[in-house]
C-alpha cells in the first residue's frame, strides 16, 4: 500500500503521544475520568499543552512543506495549464514586487519586442567595448518563476505561523487556489482545523497555572481547559480529515478540466 505524505507526520505524533501520556501503552487514548474535575485537568496541563503545541508545530511544518512540493511541481510541468495557472496565480499576488524589478531596470526579454531586443543587444555589445562589467538584469521567463518561488517562500511560507483553516488558505492561496475552492473540497478539515487551532492558542499563549487566568490565582475555566481525550480528538480529527488536503492537489495537479475553478485574483 502506498504511503499517504502524512504517514510521516501522523508517525511522529504517536510516538510523542505515548511518550507524553496522551496514549497509553497499549496505543489507545488515556480515558478521562468520569467526572472531569480541577485536579484532574491540573494533573494533565502540562501533558496536554505540550502535546497540542508540538503536534500543531508539526502539522504547519507539514503543510508548509506540502505547499512548496505543489509549487516544485508546477514549475516542472510548467508547460502544461495546471503549471500555467500556479505561475500566473504567483505573478498576480507579486505584481508589485514584479513592478519593482521593471522600475529598478530588468530588461523584460518575453515581453520585448524585436526591434526592443535588437536595441538591448547593441546596448550589451556597446558596454562589452566599453569595458563596462555592469550587467543589466534580465527578466525572463526562466527568471521569473525563480524569483516567484524565492518570493513565495520568503514572503508567504516565512511568516505563516499558525495551523487554522485561515492559515492555510493564505498558504494557498497565492498558488491559485481559492478560498471558497478550500471551503468547499476541504470541509471537515477545516472545521478540525478550527478547533485544533483554538487549543493551540490557549495552550500556546496561556501562562502556566501559576500565574493564573486571568489574574493571579485565578484558574483558567475548566471549558478553556483540554483533558487527555480532548487533546487526542482535536489531533485526530485533523489526521482523519488530511486527505480533503491531498485529493486538493492531487485534483490541481491532475485535472484536465479547463473549468477548473482556478482564482488568480490578488490577495
Amino acid at each position: 500500500m502506498t504511503e499517504a505524505p502524512y504517514d510521516p507526520l501522523v508517525s511522529t505524533i504517536f510516538r510523542v503521544a505515548t511518550q507524553l501520556g496522551i496514549l497509553g501503552k497499549d496505543g489507545e487514548p488515556a480515558q478521562d475520568p468520569e467526572e472531569i474535575t480541577d485536579e484532574y485537568l491540573n494533573e494533565v496541563y502540562t501533558r496536554t499543552r505540550a502535546f497540542v503545541v508540538l503536534c500543531s508545530s508539526e502539522l504547519e511544518e507539514f503543510f508548509e512543506a506540502r505547499c512548496l512540493s505543489f509549487l516544485s511541481d508546477c514549475v516542472e510541468m510548467d508547460s502544461g495549464r495546471e503549471g500555467h495557472n500556479c505561475i500566473h496565480a504567483l505573478s498576480i499576488h507579486f505584481r508589485a514586487n514584479i513592478g519593482n524589478l521593471l522600475e529598478s531596470g530588468h530588461f523584460v526579454d518575453f515581453y520585448a519586442t524585436p526591434n526592443q531586443a535588437g536595441k538591448f543587444a547593441k546596448e550589451l555589445r556597446a558596454r562589452k567595448r566599453a569595458g563596462s562589467d555592469d550587467e543589466v538584469p534580465i527578466l525572463n521567463r526562466k527568471t521569473l518563476v525563480a524569483k516567484l518561488c524565492v518570493w513565495y517562500r520568503d514572503n508567504v511560507v516565512r511568516v505563516s505561523h499558525g495551523i487554522s483553516d485561515s492559515d492555510l488558505m493564505t498558504l494557498l492561496a497565492p498558488l491559485g487556489f481559492s478560498r471558497h475552492l478550500v471551503k468547499e473540497e476541504c470541509p471537515t478539515l477545516c472545521a478540525a482545523l478550527q478547533s485544533l487551532a483554538a487549543a493551540r492558542g490557549e495552550a500556546a499563549h496561556r501562562a502556566g497555572q501559576s500565574s493564573g487566568w486571568p489574574f493571579k490565582g485565578l484558574a483558567a475555566p475548566l471549558e478553556q481547559q483540554l483533558s487527555a481525550s480532548d487533546a487526542w480528538g482535536r489531533w485526530i480529527a485533523v489526521v482523519d480529515a488530511l486527505y480533503e488536503f491531498e485529493d486538493l492537489i492531487k485534483i490541481r495537479l491532475d485535472t484536465t478540466d479547463s473549468s477548473a475553478e482556478f482564482d488568480a485574483s490578488p490577495v
